[in-house]
């Protein structure tokens, strides 16, 4: 595969995306196996078809027969990084991986020519098929790695040889596999299972993530907690939509002003980030860290007169409702109100982590709106919750009301994020 992409061609894993030249990789998923879309592929236009059965039909000049298709794609794409790049860098967490590595790709990129994998290819999949499709020799790494069963942090971590590994937290998030907030954290630490030698920074927090922490590794930890080598101390919102930042990095006072409404977790984030660059001595320019970009969809802030919308619907757990839930406190508006669907993959958690995001919100929206099309949820009836059955019901709210702010969360799977995405309603003024 390292040829074929040395010939610029681009891979795709969905017959229906193949442009012509392209090569197409035929996996096995739990529901169907890319050898059965060869045809269409080749209609397509691709070039080449890499195949692990033997398949017959297709001219066998276009055919590229392998042992496994994800073990090739997972050996190319590891190879190209661990040969040419000199900081190969990995973060996970429950939360806050994609604003990690947004951060620190935008902090790395005025020093070297740094390379990130795409916003949700953070699998075993997705990772070598961000590589084989965009890495280009840049000599920094920075890869997001997600969990979601026992063994893939560990399985990644083979391929990966990783100089640097980020932990942002542990939370609730995919507990229905998981078992437990033990299990979690130490699947998370996982990440550094092929590292000898190198730097961990973690939430230090999450004091079971010190007690995780392999010896041999040196050791820089960010938080609220004074003990940590990088502290948020506080943040405040300004009325021209900024957001102050105060916060000690080894000790030393440090303080920016971010363009925009930035969350709780999304500042600690950041601060993973500042927190490496202080460690291998590179300068903080404040005017260039101001302009940085909060990804789409997380705590996303819309000015529509008197009403302010925060569109957090990317995804959701305990803990980043939590969070956003200090930052929506600060705000100085009212009404607050809350359009929330539910948090997903937590099994037999799903009761009790509800109640409390549920008793969470009381104490901080004057109005909570839940959206339950299989009416599940009846258990959290409050005079201030009304349930929702319909995602149009999210037009309504937002045009009858015209002063506050409306705060919008729900993991992706329920549907609110990709209902907003094509509603343009929450963008107009």
């Amino acid at each position: 595969m390292e040829r074929l992409k040395y010939k610029s061609h681009n891979f795709q894993i969905d017959s229906r995306k193949v442009n012509k030249g392209d090569v197409f990789l035929c996996l096995k998923g739990e529901k169907t196996d890319g050898h059965l879309f060869i045809n269409d592929a080749l209609k397509n236009g691709a070039s080449y078809v890499v195949v692990e059965k033997d398949v017959a039909g297709f001219p066998t000049e276009k055919i590229i027969k392998v042992n496994s298709v994800l073990e090739e794609m997972l050996i190319s794409a590891s190879t190209l990084i661990n040969e040419n790049s000199k900081l190969k860098i990995g973060i996970t967490g429950s939360t806050g991986k994609t604003t990690t590595k947004e951060c620190l790709y935008y902090l790395l990129l005025t020093y070297f020519k740094t390379f990130r994998n795409e916003m949700n290819l953070n699998t075993e999949i997705g990772i070598p098929l961000s590589i084989l499709n965009n890495y280009n020799n840049e000599e920094t790494v920075i890869l997001e790695e997600g969990l979601r069963k026992k063994g893939d942090l560990e399985f990644l971590s083979k391929y990966f040889k990783l100089d640097v590994a980020i932990i942002t937290n542990v939370g609730a998030s995919h507990l229905e596999f998981l078992d437990s907030l033990e299990t979690v954290a130490k699947e998370k630490m996982k990440i550094t299972s092929s590292m000898d030698k190198g730097v961990l920074i973690i939430n230090g927090d999450y004091s079971i993530l010190k007690e995780l922490a392999p010896k041999h590794l040196n050791q820089l930890t960010f938080g609220t907690k004074d003990e940590n080598d990088a502290v948020l101390q506080s943040f405040e919102y300004n009325e021209n939509h900024t957001t102050t930042v105060y916060a000690k990095i080894f000790k030393e006072d440090f303080m920016v002003t971010l363009n925009n409404y930035w969350s709780e977790g999304q500042i600690l984030d950041l601060l993973s980030g500042l927190l490496f660059l202080r460690f291998i001595d590179l300068p903080i320019d404040p005017y260039y860290l101001s302009q940085i970009n909060i990804p789409q969809d997380r705590f996303q802030t819309i000015k529509r007169g008197n009403l302010l919308i925060v569109n957090d619907s990317y995804n959701a757990s305990y803990e980043s409702f939590k969070s956003a839930f200090n930052s929506i406190s600060k705000l100085n508006l009212s009404p607050k109100i809350i359009i929330m669907g539910e948090i997903k993959e937590l099994g037999k958690y799903t009761e009790e982590y509800h109640i409390k995001v549920i008793k969470e919100a009381l104490n901080v929206f004057d109005q909570i709106y839940f959206y339950d099309p299989q009416e599940n949820f009846t258990y959290l009836s409050n005079d201030k919750v009304t349930f929702f059955k319909e995602l149009k019901k999210i037009d309504e709210i937002i045009s009858n009301t015209t002063k506050g702010v409306i705060y919008i969360k729900g993991s992706n799977a329920t549907g609110i994020n990709k209902y907003l995405k094509e509603s343009d309603l929450i963008w107009k003024d």
